[in-house]
């Protein structure tokens, strides 16, 4: 049984089909692994008069080879890793977290006209650029760290936090 869900796990993260797309240049944030180039973009999701979607603040989809296409997250990928759970939502901000990192809240708003995600790290209030993934070889779904990239808010300056699981 724990084979067949590996080699599903596997599957569902190399074998999806491929949709063509525009690649937008900002991102609330991303998400990226040591095992390959592929990552997990996360957009703001705005509904027609430009408010945030309450029920799916955030759109998720991967960027692979090297970013020249796009497709959604498999089911496996929403459920068990990659997926966004809303905690709490209005038009202007959201509370979210990712299934893989559920003590990890993200607070989308917007600054200076831009929508970012806040996180609180070791004590330091960050805007999220990146959260990278280090995962135990060859192959494994267990991760050994992580990191969280972004800007401390009060300095200004750029941060990397390691969290171990």
């Amino acid at each position: 049984m724990k084979h067949t869900l590996l080699c599903l796990l596997l599957w569902a993260t190399t074998c999806l089909s491929v949709c063509g797309a525009d690649i937008p240049k900002e991102h609330v944030f991303r998400c990226e692994r040591s095992t390959n180039e592929n990552y997990v973009c996360y957009d703001i999701n705005l509904q027609a008069d430009g408010t945030l979607n309450k029920k799916e603040p955030l759109k998720s989809y991967w960027v692979l080879g090297g970013g020249t296409r796009t497709e959604g997250l498999t089911f496996l990928d929403r459920k068990m890793a990659f997926g966004i759970k809303v905690i709490s939502s209005d038009e202007k901000e959201a509370q979210v977290y990712m299934t893989a990192f559920k003590d990890f809240i993200i607070r989308v708003c917007q600054r200076g006209g831009k929508w970012i995600g806040l996180v609180k790290v070791n004590g330091h209030e960050m805007v999220l650029q990146k959260i990278f993934a280090q995962m135990k070889p060859p192959m494994s779904i267990r991760c050994e760290y992580v990191e969280i990239h972004g800007n401390d808010t009060t300095t200004g300056e750029k941060r990397v936090e390691r969290i171990l699981p």
